[in-house]
């Protein structure tokens, strides 16, 4: 071993010349370019202000749909509105209102000669033991029955008793009457109850009529005595009936006050539904709402109208208070808008004829004069056959119930009826040239009303006295 000479060491290759010839050569590293501050400070601004538009932009469309014409006329309504909404504050329909119900039943049906009143889901289940008509009806029979000691039972399907059982119903004591699939649900009812003869309520089934008949059942139609039970309203009822009557009144009003010459159908329309909807009263909204000559059709059917000065808007709205609904029209007009003398005059024509009818509005009048004594105020204005519609009908748990205000029902009124009256007068574009009018038309009234032995109250608290004051 010679001796350590460093320095060639350092001078050798760390590996030998043989095995660097198999190793490829490097090519050269480029030095990248940089980015100067300056053109750095550039792109980071254009990135910012890029972003600056893009929230600019969503905070202008946000604008666009917060500035809507229907949230517009939303918001300026509920500032009038929003004063009302303690109307609404009324008690539901208590329990022993609803066992009381039963019990009054079964004495009816007692005098009848009835073994029972049968329902489905309806009205007249939700008046009786607070069963909802919005339970969903199917070809498997849920009957409910009382029978003329007052006892509640229903029958239902095995296999669903348990959601039924979830139902807030109202009952003394209950018996279940369950049936198989593999059962007829009529012969299980005939072998549990021993029934002879059934009352049906006026909502049930040809189906189940025919299953209960077919087993030797006698059945019998519902009686105008059994009717006039739910026709006539408990101080509760009446209750609940003014306060949601006399709020859709209001809402009416409000909308008045803030309807624009310009604004369409559906910036009405929508605007009244969000605006039950923000009083807690939005189930069961329904609105009909005509501009001008649409309102020739009482009940429209065309839409995208747009209103126009001069013209009439006709609002015929209501929804739902503890299932007990409102019903109320008005023809009116916005502030700044102007009709011809001629359609003010009709207005005060349909305001006359609606008058006549409250006055006739008490117990023992006939539903058929007091329909005549509306239509007479019309017909001598020369209108009568642009009357096209019966006066009224009953209001309640529903929309359309007994009494019918017509000219062939000859059925007495009751002290405790709530009964529209809603006279109108409709003259199309075609019907408006023969009588050489410029354009048709439609105006109407309503006002759900209380029959008293003195004449009919206004459920809404108050008549129109004009167009502009609803």
């Amino acid at each position: 071993m010679g001796a350590y000479d460093p320095e060639k060491e350092i001078r050798q290759p760390l590996l030998h010349k043989k095995a660097l010839s198999i190793i490829p050569s490097q090519p050269k590293l480029r030095r990248k370019p940089t980015i100067s501050t300056a053109a750095f400070a550039l792109v980071l601004l254009a990135a910012v202000l890029a972003f600056s538009c893009s929230l600019i932009l969503l905070f202008n469309i946000s604008l666009l749909v917060k500035k809507s014409p229907s949230n517009n006329l939303e918001e300026d309504a509920w500032k009038f509105l929003k004063h009302h909404v303690s109307l609404l504050d009324v008690p539901r329909i208590g329990h022993d209102e609803f066992l009381q119900r039963q019990s009054i039943i079964a004495t009816e049906l007692d005098k009848a000669g009835v073994d029972a009143f049968i329902a489905e889901p309806s009205a007249s289940s939700s008046y009786y033991a607070n069963i909802s008509s919005a339970f969903e009806l199917s070809e498997r029979p849920f009957l409910v029955i009382i029978d003329r000691k007052g006892a509640f039972s229903y029958l239902a399907p095995k296999f669903e008793l348990g959601r039924i059982a979830g139902l807030s119903m109202v009952y003394f004591n209950k018996t279940v009457i369950e049936w198989k699939e593999e059962e007829s649900p009529y012969e299980v009812l005939k072998r549990e109850t021993s029934f002879k003869k059934v009352m049906l309520d006026e909502h049930v089934r040809y189906m189940i009529a025919a299953g209960i008949q077919g087993t030797g059942i006698e059945v019998v139609p519902m009686t105008q005595t059994i009717q006039s039970l739910r026709a006539v309203k408990t101080e509760a009822e009446l209750a609940i009936l003014r306060g949601i009557n006399t709020f859709t009144l209001e809402l009416i009003r409000s909308l008045q006050k803030t309807i624009k010459i310009g604004m369409k159908q559906e910036t009405v329309f929508t605007a009244a539904s969000n605006l039950f909807s923000r009083a807690g009263v939005g189930k069961g909204y329904w609105a009909i709402i005509l501009f001008g000559e649409q309102a020739a059709s009482p009940h429209g059917g065309s839409s995208g109208h747009t209103l126009r000065d001069g013209e009439f808007v006709l609002i015929d709205i209501g929804s739902e208070l503890h299932d007990y609904g409102s019903d109320v029209t008005r023809t009116i007009l916005p502030s700044k808008s102007i009709v011809s003398d001629e359609l003010m005059a009709i207005w005060k024509t349909v305001h006359m004829s609606q008058s006549a009818a409250v006055a006739m509005m008490r117990a023992n009048e006939t539903c058929k004069d007091v329909d005549a004594a509306s239509r007479k105020v019309i017909i001598d204005k020369g209108y009568g056959d642009f009357y096209t519609h019966r006066l009224g009908h009953g209001l309640g748990l529903e929309m359309h119930e007994h009494p019918y205000l017509n000219g062939a029902n000859r059925e007495k009124l009751k002290i405790g009826e709530v009964v529209t009256n809603e006279p109108g007068i409709y003259v199309t574009g075609e019907q408006a040239k023969v009588l050489g009018k410029s354009s048709g038309f439609g105006v109407r009234l309503e006002d759900p009303i209380h029959v008293t032995a003195d004449g009919g109250v206004p459920m809404t608290g108050s008549r129109a006295k004009s167009p502009y004051e609803p």
